[in-house]
């Protein structure tokens, strides 16, 4: 593991960002879409310097830390 939990947020990383979004919008299962969406709304708020729910540590099994 990295000494630091910073995530450099480079170009690259933003331009991955944007092309899960557009791939988001053809999946046709609501609840895969709902957990995508959920996945990339959480992403561009730990993008935006945003803090992570309990610190970004692990979260208990079957908890949902990524909502829509």
């Amino acid at each position: 593991m990295a000494r630091s939990k910073m995530i450099r947020v480079t170009p690259n990383v933003k331009e991955c960002l944007e092309v899960l979004k557009v791939a988001v919008k053809s999946i046709p299962s609501r609840s895969l879409k709902k957990k995508a969406q959920g996945a990339i709304s959480y992403l561009e708020k730990t993008f935006k310097g945003k803090p992570q729910p309990k610190r970004g540590m692990l979260c208990p099994p079957g908890s949902m830390i990524v909502r829509p």
